[in-house]
């Protein structure tokens, strides 16, 4: 049993206690005190009003830590960041594409899109073509070189990928995977919108 278990039955335990001032423990007494406790939380169906914002927090700590290790990871290939590997491995799978259209699917706003963009053809990692669909709008792909580097990368990323998801068990990692992608479906549609009016709606502006 884990340190924060067996902290979690103590809390229980007193609890119990208190509410029948009880001295001794009774197994069975307390058994049936933890099965009402559960069925209570179940029938109220309600969350902390903070739940929502507390979700959001932590979301945010996820990132940073991702990020922290992406840097140490990439460190040795000239990559800034997750974005820029990303980039590199979306163009790995669906080269050539528009530069808005990599910039939406890697889920940026114009303005940061363009500034990676502009940093991977610096360094060579991508190169442009003409888009015979839209004389306006160039595409990007890989280069030789880029080529080279997202393999790299990809060598790196899954060990990565194994310490950001820490101790959870096969199947928290599977409800996980659902749950980030059942809210990738929702988030989506808005993102590609970009409608204001819609924004401010939702986040009461």
């Amino acid at each position: 049993m884990k340190i924060e278990d067996a902290k979690q039955v103590i809390d229980w335990l007193g609890a119990f206690q208190e509410q029948h001032k009880a001295d001794h423990l009774s197994p069975v007494a307390f058994g049936e005190w933890l099965q009402q406790q559960e069925q209570r939380g179940k029938r109220a169906g309600s969350l902390p009003p903070n739940t929502d914002s507390l979700i959001s927090m932590f979301f945010g700590f996820m990132a940073n830590y991702a990020a922290y290790y992406a840097r140490r990871v990439f460190r040795h290939l000239d990559l800034y960041s997750l974005t820029d590997w990303a980039f590199l491995a979306t163009l790995e799978q669906e080269a050539p594409l528009t530069k808005s259209a990599l910039i939406q699917k890697n889920i940026l706003e114009k303005s940061t899109g363009t500034e990676v963009l502009k940093r991977l053809k610096k360094q060579g990692y991508i190169e442009e073509l003409p888009n015979p669909e839209d004389r306006r709008a160039k595409l990007v792909r890989l280069s030789d070189r880029g080529r080279k580097v997202v393999a790299e990368a990809n060598a790196r990323i899954m060990p990565m990928g194994e310490v950001v998801t820490g101790d959870l068990t096969t199947a928290e990692k599977q409800q996980l995977l659902n749950l980030l992608q059942k809210l990738h479906r929702f988030h989506q549609p808005i993102f590609e919108g970009a409608d204001e009016r819609e924004l401010q709606a939702l986040l009461h502006l």
